[in-house]
């Protein structure tokens, strides 16, 4: 578990490092994500860079971010099975994205799935990059979808709404 690296990692730029990536995860799903883009979390003129299909995304500046969170945070998301290094630089990780959404939207989107009201997990292997600057603030993020999504269905009463993704990340914050 991240915390508990966080707790065993004795090196203090590392540390700090891996304190600020809990809390901005923390932040973020808990719909918090304005407090991520502040002087004590991120730098100044954070880059994002994302590659959801084929397309490559870059986002410059506090605004551009922020607008990036406004879009992913409109929907349900999460991690499955997610691993974590960190380093001097920053954290690298892998992951499966989970995004959970109709088959309306992602069959507008292009997926060969019915254009109904189901709900769908929405998966995607990813690989992450978070580089911090040498007081531990987020300098950016690289983030790479790997591969096409898969699917699954999800029946009908096991959905969960962005309201409770938010309740749950909240009781993880420290403060």
């Amino acid at each position: 578990m991240i915390a508990d690296a966080g707790e065993a990692e004795k090196d203090p730029h590392r540390r700090a490092i891996l304190d600020n990536f809990l809390r901005h995860a923390g932040l973020e799903f808990s719909g918090q994500d304005e407090k991520i883009l502040t002087p004590a979390m991120t730098v100044e003129q954070p880059v994002y860079h994302v590659k959801w299909g084929p397309d490559l995304a870059t986002y410059e500046g506090m605004d551009a971010v922020q607008g990036y969170y406004n879009a992913v945070n409109e929907v349900v998301s999460t991690f499955q099975d997610h691993t974590c290094w960190v380093n001097d630089w920053g954290i690298a990780s892998y992951s499966k994205f989970v995004r959970f959404t109709t088959g309306r939207v992602l069959a507008g989107e292009g997926a060969d799935l019915p254009a109904d009201d189901r709900t769908y997990a929405q998966l995607l292997p990813m690989a992450m990059f978070w580089k911090y600057d040498e007081n531990a603030k987020l300098v950016g993020e690289d983030v790479f979808m790997l591969t096409d999504p898969t699917y699954e269905e999800i029946a009908e009463g096991e959905m969960f709404e962005v309201a409770d993704l938010h309740a749950v990340a909240r009781s993880f914050l420290r403060d």
